[in-house]
């Protein structure tokens, strides 16, 4: 399978959706609804859209969840080959997403982080277009409106913003109007939005939505499965980071500034994920973009098959052992 998912072809792509399926097939077959924490008002009117057209079955937001997991992972994945991350065009870093997405069954259902990792890959897609962009102030702009959108799911990912705001530190020359145009995109949504409290007189609402805490395991049911887990994405990012680190001196000054950016992003995405409040168990979905990317570089070691095969054997173990260790 190393092979298909290192070729373009697009029939790849059908590959890769049977695979979210199959890797998935716990939370398939036990489907739950959405949880909506109180006060995420934003995500209660989403789920109660969505609650009519899927006519309440929870059958049918587990799988729409399981299909934007995999539209998502090849989002990315074009991302990731339209700036040239890598040496050539794979559907790698789709694979890696997946099946990074699928490590937890909590990921696969429907949920607030799983609607702001859209915001969150269209955030890396702008970042990596801003250093060779000659009007950026519309794409800042419409960046950090969605990264308001994504605050309003869950009050943590404001914290976003700061993502664009270090990219642009990074990867332009210091403009305080572009940081400016980031700020009032952010801004936009929440003012629109306390706007239609007042206008509805749910104002009382807002206050509900600014919600911190701490998101640590308080109790772990399974203490083998955390720990294989966590050690086995580990050595998967400490692989990735290697293979990085010995093709950087290749790559273009754009694409390192790039890199820089996505590393920014990862922190913060384990900042904001620690931050946020323990209702939302699926909230670690969102250090999967930036943590797939850095993972992907482990299976373009031209020079070593021997450890792209040991990286890409390694990952479907892992899989495996989450789904007999997770059920």
């Amino acid at each position: 399978m190393l092979q298909i998912v290192r070729n373009n072809n697009p029939l790849t792509v059908l590959i890769l959706l049977i695979y979210a399926l199959a890797v998935n097939w716990q939370v398939l077959f036990h489907p739950q609804m959405p949880v909506v924490p109180e006060g995420d008002f934003l995500f209660h009117i989403i789920t109660g859209f969505l609650g009519v057209i899927l006519f309440q079955s929870a059958f049918g937001f587990t799988l729409l969840a399981v299909i934007m997991l995999a539209v998502q992972g090849i989002y990315l994945n074009a991302v990731a080959n339209k700036y040239k991350l890598f040496n050539k065009p794979t559907y790698v870093t789709a694979f890696v997403y997946i099946s990074l997405s699928s490590l937890s069954p909590a990921f696969g259902y429907f949920s607030q982080p799983l609607l702001i990792n859209w915001v969150l890959i269209m955030t890396i897609d702008t970042i990596l277009q801003l250093a060779q962009s000659q009007k950026p102030r519309k794409i800042i702009y419409n960046t950090g409106f969605a990264i308001g959108v994504a605050g309003l799911l869950m009050f943590p990912a404001v914290g976003y913003i700061l993502v664009l705001l270090a990219a642009l530190s990074i990867l332009r020359n210091l403009n305080p109007g572009e940081w400016m145009v980031a700020l009032l995109g952010c801004f936009t949504p929440i003012y629109f939005a306390a706007g239609l409290l007042y206008l509805f007189d749910v104002l009382h609402w807002l206050p509900g939505w600014v919600d911190i805490g701490l998101n640590l395991p308080r109790a772990v049911p399974r203490p083998v499965y955390l720990a294989g887990t966590i050690t086995g994405i580990t050595v998967l990012f400490i692989l990735g980071t290697y293979a990085l680190q010995r093709q950087m001196n290749r790559v273009s000054i754009f694409v390192r500034r790039g890199w820089t950016a996505l590393a920014i992003c990862l922190f913060l995405s384990c900042v904001v994920a620690l931050f946020t409040d323990p209702a939302v168990n699926m909230v670690w979905l969102m250090l999967m973009p930036p943590l797939s990317l850095v993972i992907a570089n482990a299976y373009f070691a031209e020079k070593s098959k021997a450890f792209s095969n040991f990286a890409f054997y390694f990952m479907l173990l892992l899989v495996v052992f989450c789904k007999l260790s997770g059920s």
